[in-house]
């Protein structure tokens, strides 16, 4: 018989009633109702605590999770100098591994359920195996972008381009043509323009056509912010595609994202950071896209979707309320509201992801990925009369209590399950400081070759 849980007496977002219980049986959920009266159950007491889907992260590089905080005061151009052609020319498969699974269990920690992991730190296939395994491990349900960058090496593994793209083929052959759970599935991270020419874009979107994968890529930023045009110009986009940041795309080609079924993903805290320019909320909203929002990289900012709402959303009021200011008139109400800002974070992301008759909201049928969110705290004192509110606005990742996944626990009372923290400490303090002692000589190391080289035109153009 499938497992069953039972969570009792939940504020559960999307319920028709104050309170309600959430009946989970295997994978799925099966019932939520006021009360549900059910034998051979595990029931998880939920009074007191907000219980809504899992958020939905649709950008990250969760391979930097091993050098957190080293981008604080960096800009964009910084960014590409020091990682990208720095930390990136150093790791090793145990980093790779190291950086996915603490990654995925931090978002996990934080209520994210689903996770868009844009890898482009295949330097080998064991650093491709090493990415998967920490996903797989961690339990999260994601998609694995496999990235075709080149990164600068002494002696490369990959030989030109298309070894790259047979390497990802190999991939989907070995890891996912036969996998037995969809928990986590395959997709491709396409280089950014400028750095190959159209015809090997042309090519690495033909290998994930091939096989039907999910299609992603940095978008309007560096020296690329006419790159939505190039892709349509080749005929080239559609609506496998999940465009991310599209910070210096024109108001037309949001709409001819829209037009083509794409996606689009906002990273708020490193766009305002580092110079990618303003967050797109409210251009994608008015080109008829719905905005997802990603957490991009722990190498710079927070881990937790908290963080990302409260950024977008009230950059976004901000923006709309200083076209009324501009009038010489006080704005009398807000457009955005929290319920926005919400389904930005959840059903939108899980539509990003094409799994939005599976998760990014409760309902019988869906998948059971579920969070408890307790409201005991002092900054809960009294609690907001609004969920959403509390959720947006009020709430803290310490706060998430208990995280299901496909009907598997894997947070309880506050304690991620079956992880031995202080050995995954450890490994993380090791890889951390391999790293840090291999930056120091590497961009000296690779300096002169092609691919720096190649980075350092992109970097150019746009400085």
């Amino acid at each position: 018989m499938s497992r069953r849980i039972l969570i009792k007496g939940g504020r559960v977002i999307g319920a028709a009633s104050p309170t309600a219980d959430v009946l989970v049986e295997g994978t799925l959920i099966r019932a939520i109702a006021p009360e549900i009266a059910a034998d051979d159950v595990e029931i998880i007491d939920a009074h007191g605590m907000i219980v809504m889907p899992g958020f939905v992260d649709t950008h990250r590089h969760l391979w930097q999770t091993a050098i957190r905080g080293v981008a604080a005061d960096w800009s964009l151009v910084e960014y590409i100098r020091n990682i990208r052609l720095g930390y990136a020319t150093s790791y090793r498969p145990e980093d790779v591994y190291v950086s996915n699974y603490i990654g995925a269990l931090e978002a996990i920690d934080a209520g994210i359920t689903a996770v868009c992991d844009f890898c482009h730190i295949i330097r080998s296939p064991d650093h491709t195996r090493a990415a998967v395994d920490g996903l797989r491990d961690a339990g999260i349900r994601a998609h694995f972008y496999q990235g075709f960058y080149d990164i600068p090496e002494q002696t490369p593994v990959f030989a030109d381009h298309d070894s790259r793209l047979d390497h990802a083929r190999a991939t989907w052959r070995d890891r996912f043509s036969t996998a037995t759970s969809d928990l986590i599935s395959m997709g491709v991270a396409l280089t950014e323009f400028g750095l190959v020419p159209m015809d090997s874009t042309r090519a690495e979107v033909a290998v994930a056509r091939e096989f039907g994968l999910p299609i992603t890529m940095h978008m309007g930023t560096l020296s690329t912010p006419d790159g939505v045009s190039k892709l349509r110009q080749a005929g080239l986009l559609g609506p496998d595609m999940l465009h991310v940041h599209c910070n210096a795309s024109s108001d037309e080609e949001l709409r001819q994202i829209a037009d083509s079924g794409g996606q689009v993903s906002i990273t708020p805290e490193t766009e305002l950071q580092m110079g990618m320019g303003i967050p797109i909320t409210n251009r994608a909203l008015a080109a008829g896209l719905k905005p997802t929002f990603g957490i991009d990289i722990v190498s710079d900012c927070s881990g937790d979707m908290f963080a990302q709402m409260r950024l977008a959303l009230q950059t976004a009021r901000a923006i709309d309320n200083e076209r009324i200011l501009q009038t010489g008139k006080m704005p009398v109400s807000i457009d955005l509201t929290v319920r926005d800002a919400f389904d930005f974070a959840t059903i939108h992301g899980a539509a990003a992801m094409g799994q939005q008759d599976k998760i990014g909201s409760l309902a019988p049928g869906k998948r059971a990925d579920i969070v408890l969110l307790a409201m005991d705290g002092v900054h809960h004192m009294p609690p907001s009369l609004d969920p959403l509110a509390t959720i947006v606005l009020q709430a803290r990742p310490s706060d998430v209590r208990t995280v299901m996944i496909d009907g598997v626990i894997r947070k309880r009372d506050g304690k991620l399950m079956g992880v031995d923290l202080p050995a995954l400490g450890q490994r993380a303090l090791a890889s951390s400081a391999h790293l840090a002692r291999a930056f120091e000589t590497a961009a000296a190391r690779t300096a002169s070759s092609p691919t720096a080289t190649t980075y350092a035109g992109a970097v150019s153009n746009a400085t």
